[in-house]
């Protein structure tokens, strides 16, 4: 009697679930993460990781000041960003937008510190000038 070969040769439906099922768990795999939060006063209370869906391809963090007194942060995933500062009577407005993991770690930037220290120091420089013209 001869030994029959019990090789297993996959079909090609059977080949084509085996990739289909490869595919998908890389592209989950490969999900954007982001920091994920709502209002909070602290941002270490905005540390929450989040996997973002396939169509969401940036990070975002708000900014709310109001008043000067309370600021609220805000953070997630999202499929479309722009980023944006606006100054109102009563408060600010910010957001930052990235695109790499866990990219929006700390609050909404305000002014870098380079932009602030040549804005002091010309502020600085006209106050002193003016001075000695009065």
């Amino acid at each position: 009697m001869a030994k029959q070969d019990k090789t297993f040769i996959p079909t090609w439906q059977a080949r084509l679930k085996m990739h289909t099922r490869l595919v998908s768990g890389w592209l989950m795999g490969a999900a954007l993460q982001c920091y994920s939060c709502t209002a909070q006063v602290s941002n270490q209370d905005c540390l929450n990781v989040k996997n973002c869906t396939p169509g969401q391809t940036q990070c975002w963090t708000s900014r709310v000041r109001a008043i000067g007194l309370v600021t609220l942060i805000s953070k997630g995933c999202t499929s479309e960003c722009v980023d944006d500062a606006e100054n109102y009577y009563v408060g600010k407005k910010n957001i930052t937008c990235c695109s790499t993991d866990l990219c929006n770690t700390s609050g909404a930037h305000a002014l870098q510190p380079a932009t602030t220290l040549a804005l002091l120091t010309v502020l600085g420089s006209l106050l002193l000038w003016g001075t000695g013209r009065l």
